[in-house]
C-alpha cells in the first residue's frame, strides 16, 4: 500500500511538473515577447534612480559652439544637356493599317546650308506607296458622293416648285369657296359668319331668321322671293276662280248657265286651291330644309378649303424638311470624304520632309517618347532606329538641328524640392565628362505639373521638368550629355547655425542641451530654415554656446522614459568621402544633396519642407551613439501584453499613468524587475531553455 501511494504521489508530482511547463511554456511565449522591453525599463528604472540620487547626468560628449555664419540652401540633380531651341523633323505620318519606313535619309552630321533651304532639299523620303493606293479609292467614292449631292440639290428644287404649286391650289380652294357663299347669302350677311367661323360652327347659329334680314341676296334672296311670289300667284288665281265660280252660281239659278259650266268653275277653283297649299309648303320647305343646308354646306366647303390649306403647308414643310434632310446628309458625306482625300494628300505630302533653315543634321532616337505614345495608342511602336527601311512612329523625332549657340541643361526636381526652384535663380552646372569644369547659369522655367512619362512607370515618383540655362557659348558641350545641376535656393547671411542632429523634438518642442557648470540643460529652441548639415536657430540659443552633439534622450521635463550610454559621435562619410565633420567647419555652413536623398541628413528633416526664408520643422531624428528612447507608443504597447498576463495589475497601472505619472514610473519599473524575475525563473526550470527550445520539444 505504501509502495502505491509513493508511486501515485510520484505520478501525481510528474503530471504537475508538466502541467506548469506547459503553463511556463504558454506565459514564455508572451514574456519573451516583452522581455526586451523589461530588460531596458529594468536599466531605465536603475538609471531614474541614480539621477535622484546624484543630480543631473555628466556627460563627456562631444559639443559644437554655436556660431553665426552663412547658410546656403541648394536644390541638386542630375539631368542631360540639350540645346535650347531647336527645329525637329518630326514622323506626322499616320499608321493606317500599314507601318511607315524610311526610303532615304540625309547622313548622319550633314550641314545643311541656306542655299539647300532655298532648293527645297530633301531630309527624309518616308514610303508613300499605301497611301497613293488608298487615295486613288477614296477619290472614287468622292465622286460618288458628289453624284448623290448633285442629285439631292434637284430633288430639293422641284419639291421647292411642287410646295409653291400645292399651296397656290388650295389658296384658289378657299377663295371660290368663300365666293360660293357670298353667292348664296350675299357679301354683308356671308362676311358675318366669314368673320369669325369657328364661333358660327361652335355656337350653332339659328339660320332661320336670317330669311328676315334686310341684307339677305343671293341666290337664298331669288329662291325666297320666287316662293313668296308663287303662293301671291296661287292666292290670285284662286281668288279670281272663286269669284268666277260665285257668278256661275248666280246664273244657273237663273238659267242663264249649264250645270255643266258649274261644275268646270268649281273644278277650277279647287285645282287653284292646290297649287296655293303646294306653293306655301314649297316655301316652308325652303325655310326649314333647304336655305339651312344650303347655308351649312357653303360655309363647311369654305371652313374645308382653309383647312386643306393649312393641311398643304404643312405637308410642305414635312417634305421640304425630308429634301433639307436628304441634301444636308449627301453633304455631310461628301464633306467628309472631301476631308480624308484631303487629309490622305496632306499625309503624302508629309512623306516628304524637306529642310526649313540650315543647320547640322542629327538623328533622333526612339525614346521614352515614343514608348509611352505607342503604350496610350496614340501611334504605332517603330524600332526607334533612323535609317533606310526602318519603321518610325507617328510624332517620333527624325532629324533633329539644334542651335548650338544657346544651350540648357534639363533636370527633374523631386516634388520635395519643387517648392523652392523658381525662376531667375542661379545654378552651377557640372558635366559628366569634364568635371574640373564649373559653368554658370540661371533657372528659366518649371513645368507646373509632374512628369508624365516617368510618373507612368513609377506613379509614386513625382518630378518636375526644369530647364536651367547655361551662360556663354561652350564648344565642348555637346547634346543629351549628362550633367549635375545645382540651385542656389537661398543664402542667409551671418545666422546663428548648430548642426541638424543638435535639436530634437521633446513633447512637441523644438530643444537643444546647452552645456552648463551644472551639467548638460535643456532649452528650447526656435528654427528657421536648414540645409542637409546645418540648420538655423532663430530664437533659444546665443552665439558661442557649446551644445551636445549627441544630446541625452531622457531629462525630468520632457516626462520621457528613456536612456542614453554616451558615446563619441561617429563620422559619416559623404559621396565625395569625406567626412561630416569637415564640413561642419566649411565657410558657410554649406553642404551638397544629391536627388533621391540627403547627406548626413537627420532622418526626420525630410519629412517637412520650410518655405524660403520660413522656420524648419526642425530636425527630429535620434542622435547618433547607442541610444533608446522609452515613447509613449511603447508603454502603450507594453501595458497591452500586461492585459493579457496580469488584467489586474494593468488596470492598477493605468490610473496611477493619470493620476501620478511620476509614481507610475516607479510602479512600472519595479514591476517589469519582478516580471524579469519570474522569467529567469521559468528558464531555469526549463534547463535555461528560450521559447523556441520549449516549443520546438
Amino acid at each position: 500500500m505504501v509502495d502505491d501511494n509513493m508511486q501515485t504521489n510520484n505520478q501525481n508530482a510528474t503530471n504537475n511538473k508538466h502541467r506548469n511547463r506547459r503553463v511556463y511554456k504558454r506565459r514564455g511565449r508572451w514574456l519573451w515577447v516583452v522581455l526586451l522591453f523589461i530588460a531596458v525599463a529594468v536599466t531605465v528604472t536603475v538609471l531614474v534612480a541614480a539621477t535622484r540620487k546624484t543630480g543631473p547626468v555628466t556627460t563627456t560628449s562631444s559639443t559644437f559652439t554655436a556660431r553665426r555664419d552663412n547658410l546656403t540652401i541648394t536644390v541638386t540633380e542630375g539631368g542631360s544637356i540639350r540645346a535650347h531651341k531647336s527645329i525637329q523633323y518630326k514622323c506626322q505620318v499616320e499608321r493606317r493599317g500599314g507601318d511607315v519606313t524610311i526610303l532615304s535619309v540625309v547622313p548622319a552630321g550633314t550641314y545643311i546650308t541656306q542655299e539647300d533651304v532655298n532648293n527645297g532639299k530633301m531630309l527624309v523620303e518616308l514610303d508613300s506607296s499605301a497611301l497613293k493606293d488608298r487615295l486613288t479609292q477614296e477619290r472614287i467614292s468622292l465622286a460618288s458622293d458628289q453624284e448623290n449631292v448633285t442629285s439631292a440639290e434637284e430633288a430639293y428644287h422641284i419639291q421647292q416648285l411642287q410646295n409653291e404649286s400645292d399651296i397656290a391650289d388650295g389658296k384658289l380652294k378657299v377663295k371660290f369657296a368663300l365666293m360660293d357663299f357670298q353667292k348664296y347669302l350675299g357679301e354683308t350677311v356671308a362676311y358675318k359668319f366669314v368673320e369669325d367661323v369657328n364661333a358660327v360652327l361652335n355656337s350653332q347659329v339659328d339660320i332661320l331668321p336670317l330669311l328676315d334680314d334686310p341684307n339677305l341676296g343671293g341666290g337664298a334672296s331669288q329662291e325666297l322671293k320666287r316662293l313668296t311670289d308663287s303662293i301671291t300667284l296661287a292666292e290670285s288665281k284662286l281668288k279670281r276662280a272663286e269669284d268666277t265660280l260665285d257668278w256661275t252660281i248666280k246664273l244657273l239659278e237663273k238659267q242663264y248657265v249649264s250645270a255643266t259650266e258649274k261644275q268646270a268653275n268649281e273644278l277650277e277653283a279647287q285645282s287653284l286651291t292646290i297649287q296655293k297649299e303646294q306653293a306655301e309648303v314649297n316655301l316652308e320647305l325652303f325655310k326649314r330644309y333647304d336655305f339651312p343646308k344650303q347655308v351649312e354646306q357653303l360655309l363647311s366647303n369654305y371652313v374645308e378649303a382653309g383647312r386643306q390649306l393649312e393641311r398643304t403647308y404643312a405637308e410642305c414643310r414635312s417634305r421640304m424638311a425630308q429634301a433639307q434632310a436628304r441634301l444636308s446628309m449627301t453633304k455631310s458625306r461628301f464633306q467628309e470624304q472631301d476631308e480624308q482625300v484631303r487629309e490622305l494628300v496632306q499625309q503624302i505630302e508629309y512623306c516628304t520632309i524637306k529642310a526649313k533653315a540650315p543647320g547640322l543634321v542629327v538623328y533622333g532616337t526612339g525614346g521614352e517618347a515614343d514608348f509611352f505614345r505607342a503604350m496610350r495608342g496614340r501611334g504605332g511602336m517603330g524600332s526607334g532606329i533612323v535609317a533606310e527601311g526602318e519603321v518610325v512612329s507617328e510624332g517620333q523625332v527624325i532629324v533633329s538641328m539644334p542651335d548650338t549657340a544657346s544651350m540648357v541643361a534639363e533636370i527633374g526636381v523631386h516634388e520635395t524640392e519643387v517648392d523652392k526652384v523658381r525662376s531667375g535663380q542661379p545654378a552651377t552646372i557640372v558635366m559628366d565628362a569634364f568635371p574640373d569644369k564649373v559653368l554658370q547659369g540661371e533657372v528659366l522655367e518649371v513645368a507646373p505639373l509632374p512628369d508624365e512619362q516617368r510618373g507612368w512607370m513609377n506613379p509614386d515618383l513625382k518630378v518636375y521638368k526644369t530647364l536651367v540655362k547655361i551662360d556663354g557659348t561652350h564648344d565642348f558641350l555637346r547634346s543629351r550629355m549628362s550633367c549635375k545641376v545645382q540651385i542656389l535656393v537661398n543664402r542667409f547671411e551671418e545666422v546663428i547655425v548648430v548642426p541638424i542632429q543638435v535639436v530634437s523634438n521633446r513633447s512637441g518642442k523644438k530643444v537643444c542641451f546647452v552645456t552648463t557648470s551644472q551639467g548638460p540643460q535643456e532649452r528650447v529652441v526656435k528654427t528657421g530654415a536648414f540645409n542637409d548639415t546645418f540648420v538655423q536657430v532663430v530664437e533659444g540659443l546665443q552665439q558661442g554656446e557649446e551644445v551636445l552633439l549627441n544630446p541625452p534622450l531622457f531629462s525630468e521635463t520632457t516626462g520621457a522614459v528613456g536612456f542614453q550610454q554616451q558615446q563619441p559621435l561617429p563620422e559619416r562619410r559623404t559621396e565625395q568621402g569625406q567626412a561630416d565633420t569637415e564640413a561642419q567647419s566649411r565657410p558657410g555652413g554649406q553642404t551638397e544633396r544629391r536627388a533621391g536623398g540627403g547627406l548626413g541628413r537627420s532622418p526626420d528633416m525630410s519629412a517637412e519642407k520650410p518655405q524660403e526664408g520660413g522656420e524648419s520643422p526642425g530636425p527630429t531624428g535620434p542622435p547618433q551613439g547607442r541610444q533608446f528612447q522609452m515613447t509613449d507608443e511603447m508603454i502603450d504597447r507594453m501595458l497591452t501584453g500586461m492585459k493579457k498576463l496580469n488584467p489586474e495589475k494593468a488596470q492598477e497601472l493605468e490610473k496611477l499613468r493619470k493620476d501620478d505619472p511620476e509614481k507610475f514610473k516607479t510602479e512600472l519599473a519595479e514591476f517589469m524587475k519582478s516580471m524579469r524575475g519570474t522569467m529567469r525563473q521559468g528558464r531555469n526550470r526549463t534547463g535555461g531553455q528560450g521559447p523556441s527550445d520549449t516549443e520546438s520539444r
